[in-house]
């Protein structure tokens, strides 16, 4: 009787330190693995068109483009962003401004080997268009965009009578020719914003 009692005694200290060895363990193990976080978790649902900068990534028409740069620009108490998009099919810009406290976004693509001029009404893509806007903004530029740091940009927008058809001539020297572009306006639903993590 006295062994049996001992041998339970014996197998019960030996259950006890193996429970405790495994507690001690996954305690351990819960102190040194990394724990993984969602790095969206404290972006919100909807993001804010005038904090895009470089570094950010912007889904449209499900392609992802990096913001390689981003100009600021100002004219007459009026400031509004160019921002360089980057992706899979080519570079774009995006236009960011308020209008009369209505939010403004329009896709931009050059357009190479036009010869167009500001001047008068002008035709592409069998298109009329006419001049909405001339005139001369500063500005500051940050990241890859072509541009040196600061300065000047003569600009002048057109657009067809509907207002589907754009055309952006910039000029960023008196002695470059003019810089020929087309758009489109573009929803805030209809892009996806990404914000890089600070510091990247």
């Amino acid at each position: 009787m006295t062994e049996l009692l001992l041998a339970l005694l014996v197998i019960l200290v030996l259950v006890g330190v193996v429970v405790l060895v495994l507690r001690w363990r996954q305690e351990s193990r819960k102190k040194t693995a990394p724990r993984r976080e969602d790095p969206l978790a404290n972006e919100p649902d909807v993001y804010d068109p005038h904090l895009i900068g470089v570094g950010d990534i912007i889904t449209y028409a499900g392609i992802d483009h990096v913001v390689r740069g981003t100009i600021v620009l100002t004219e007459g108490g009026m400031t509004w962003r160019e921002h360089l998009l980057d992706g899979s099919t080519g570079r774009r810009w995006l236009t960011v401004e308020d209008d009369e406290g209505e939010l403004e976004m329009t896709l931009w693509m050059r357009r190479e080997g036009t010869g167009l001029t500001p001047e008068g009404d002008v035709i592409l893509d069998d298109k009329v268009h006419r001049q909405i806007e001339r005139g001369r903004a500063t500005y500051t530029a940050e990241g890859t965009t072509g541009t040196p740091p600061s300065g000047t940009v003569e600009y002048a927008d057109y657009a067809t009578a509907d207002k589907t058809g754009l055309i952006a001539f910039e000029r960023w020297a008196p002695t470059q020719s003019w810089e020929v572009s087309t758009g489109r306006s573009v929803l805030r639903g209809e892009l996806t914003v990404y914000h890089a993590a600070p510091g990247t």
